[in-house]
């Protein structure tokens, strides 16, 4: 059999350092937005080498979110793989698009025509 990946290695090897940051935020109680999620922003646009990058809950948000700054509305079709998490297709049906599904070309993992 093999054996599972060690997550448990991984926490141990980082524990401090994410210990200190939950009892960081936590002691803050900045829960939602606040100067932990704008470092966090500020920190991940530099290491994108982009100048934004906006922090969100979910990727259903992050989807919807995207979909709007592309200005998908009621009418548009979007394409979606055809097995994916329901978020995907809630993110199309919540800007009123219409979600396309789709397969595989199992050689290229492209969309099969």
């Amino acid at each position: 059999m093999i054996p599972f990946l060690d997550l448990g290695a991984t926490y141990r090897e980082l524990n401090p350092e994410i210990d200190a940051a939950v009892s960081r935020v936590l002691n803050s109680g900045w829960y939602i937005l606040g100067p932990e999620v704008e470092a966090f922003e500020a920190e991940w646009a530099a290491y994108c080498e982009t100048k934004h990058a906006v922090g969100l809950a979910n990727g259903l948000d992050a989807l919807t979110l995207a979909l709007r700054a592309l200005d998908i509305r009621p009418g548009d079709e979007v394409i979606v793989p055809s097995n994916t998490y329901i978020a995907t297709w809630l993110a199309v049906s919540g800007v009123g698009a219409t979600p396309v599904p789709v397969e595989p070309d199992v050689a290229t993992h492209n969309i099969d025509p």
